[in-house]
């Protein structure tokens, strides 16, 4: 084996080493379609390895068809990630075409002396190193013709998020986009020139090293710093995010209506500020984080006070802001900042303003009392947002069903037909975003599966719900609002129970099951009937209708069931409030 060789084995373990680095962060920001071009990257690399020390016409043919791998599967791969980056969607009959082009084509590398189509001729010589020398045939052009389809589809995606997705990075956009143009680029190089060495496994290495690269950055990017808007108007707290050469990465609707002038700042860019309290704000955290990187002590938190809108005594706020580092790797390193913002004006002007100490006492207790139903809608919020992530097959699944909820359980408070609290009201309405808490005890190749599952992986995937029941005990155990506990609990528990006692998990009949999950059962199935999924199309809305009436006294509690076809409208115009955002059907 020559010194080329050897080179070449170098290149392939490491490429292999970065492969296996993608997998172990796959958990915390790295995707399927970036696992996939990290391996064919790896395939590659092993068959330029084995075709430079190959010592029959044979091994250099099947070895020359691992390193098609890469030329002809990752530009298919590179466009779906950057349809996924602009949110995009294609027809599924496109992605088939393409999909079934690219492996008819490299069908034709596996078998070049049998059927001539990829070459018409080879010649094997061997040597350091060791090559194949070939005739192109007719699919050898037809691979180029698909090669400039997907370029110029990379560049219209790359284009179609500059101009339309500002929530979106254009910079890692370009790495991908750059990366392509650079592998073609040395690839009709080569050609041109008959280079005898090949540079594009070592161009393959430096894409799978800036691959490892974009995914420790997606993992600031995917920091849930927003919040469903419906408890974001209740909440005092505002976050905003940078990187750690400072540059914006996120913010929440409450941050941003502190300092409108976030709203309008690109992903990535750094924030150029007019406003004295932002300039303030953006001075001190480059202070603090300079200094605390500088000594190595990370691990701390920072506070500030700062007044905005200080010219207008009554639109003045007198905010409390906290930083903290975020990190990320096997090292802990501090990869960006997040800023905590509260509002404190009214705790501000107590103090300023208080006369005596029992109206001091009392407004303490009242900010404190809204300050711990702050983190508690954050800790919903927050395991919510876990549960979407790990089953994504069902979309927006848990946004949508949660606000049907709250929409029917307004109604159900307007009537006479049940007298409950205005705290069980509240608690059902916050309890539905944790419904399918259970599955994150649900293994991963069962809830992320996108065929039918078998029988045994069914009876498994209906274990969530006593899951659920139990995780909600332990999580929630401190949470001072029983109420709220034992709701959430039986809304997980009992979701899935039905009225004639043929559901799971415990078989519970008629008004055995508890209210609250007879509720959740009407606007959980509702979503599953009007929503695509992986094995079916989406129902329209009458059909889902129909299928609720027929199964009320089977299925559903029957009053509950006619109560909630009878707002059929007002879930209709609920549901296409959806349509134009991420929580679409």
């Amino acid at each position: 084996m020559g010194i080329y060789s050897i080179v070449l084995a170098v290149v392939m373990v490491l490429s292999m080493l970065s492969t296996f680095a993608l997998v172990l962060f796959s958990r915390r920001g790295a995707k399927t379609l970036e696992i996939l071009v990290s391996g064919c990257i790896m395939i590659s690399n092993i068959g330029y390895f084995v075709l430079s020390c190959s010592t029959t016409m044979s091994e250099a043919v099947l070895a020359n068809s691992l390193t098609y791998v890469g030329g002809l599967f990752l530009p298919l791969l590179i466009v779906y990630i950057l349809i996924d980056y602009s949110d995009s969607k294609v027809p599924i009959w496109f992605t088939g075409t393409m999909i079934f082009i690219n492996i008819g084509v490299y069908v034709t590398t596996l078998i070049p002396e049998r059927v001539p189509l990829f070459y018409s001729a080879m010649r094997f010589i061997e040597g350091d190193p060791s090559r194949l020398l070939k005739e192109p045939g007719p699919a050898y052009y037809v691979k180029f013709i698909i090669l400039t389809v997907e370029l110029a589809l990379v560049a219209f995606f790359t284009i179609l998020t500059y101009l339309g997705r500002r929530n979106a990075s254009f910079r890692l956009m370009l790495i991908y986009f750059g990366s392509l143009v650079g592998a073609v680029i040395i690839y009709l190089v080569r050609r041109i020139f008959n280079l005898i060495y090949d540079p594009l496994p070592f161009f393959y290495l430096i894409c799978s090293a800036m691959l490892d690269y974009v995914v420790t950055r997606a993992t600031i990017y995917d920091v849930n710093l927003s919040v469903q808007e419906k408890i974001d108007e209740l909440s005092t707290y505002g976050y905003i995010a940078f990187d750690r050469k400072f540059r914006y990465v996120g913010s929440n609707t409450v941050a941003e209506k502190f300092f409108p002038e976030i709203g309008n700042v690109r992903i990535d860019a750094k924030i150029i500020a007019k406003d004295y309290a932002l300039k303030d704000l953006l001075k001190w955290v480059i202070t603090n984080a300079t200094e605390a990187n500088d000594t190595k002590q990370t691990s701390g938190k920072y506070k500030k006070a700062i007044v905005i809108n200080d010219r207008s005594p009554s639109d003045r706020r007198h905010l409390m802001c906290e930083m903290s580092f975020i990190h990320f790797g096997f090292n802990n390193h501090v990869t960006g900042y997040l800023v905590e913002i509260n509002d404190d004006t009214e705790q501000h002007n107590m103090i300023e303003s208080m006369s005596f100490r029992g109206e001091s006492l009392q407004r303490e207790a009242e900010r404190q009392a809204k300050k711990a139903k702050s983190m508690q809608m954050s800790t919903i919020l927050g395991m919510a947002a876990m549960i979407e992530s790990r089953d994504n097959s069902t979309g927006g699944h848990i946004n949508r069903t949660s606000a049907c909820v709250a929409l029917f359980v307004n109604h159900l408070k307007k009537l006479d037909d049940y007298n409950m609290s205005e705290n069980y009201w509240d608690a059902v309405i916050n309890a539905a975003p944790l419904h399918d808490l259970g599955k994150i005890a649900v293994d991963d190749a069962i809830l992320r599966k996108t065929s039918g599952l078998t029988d045994e992986e069914y009876e498994k995937m209906k274990q969530h719900a006593a899951a659920g029941a139990e995780i909600m005990g332990k999580v929630l155990e401190d949470v001072d609002d029983k109420e709220f506990v034992r709701v959430a609990a039986n809304v997980a528990h009992y979701h899935h129970e039905k009225y004639n006692g043929t559901g799971y998990p415990d078989r519970l009949r008629g008004e055995n099951i508890p209210f609250e999950a007879r509720i959740m059962a009407l606007a959980d199935v509702f979503d599953a009937l009007v929503s695509r999924r992986y094995y079916k199309d989406a129902m329209s809305y009458d059909e889902a209708f129909h299928i609720i009436k027929t199964e009320l006294g089977h299925h559903f509690d029957p009053h509950l069931g006619r109560i909630f076809i009878s707002i059929k409208k007002d879930i209709e115009e609920l549901y296409e409030s959806f349509e134009k955002t991420d929580y679409a059907r």
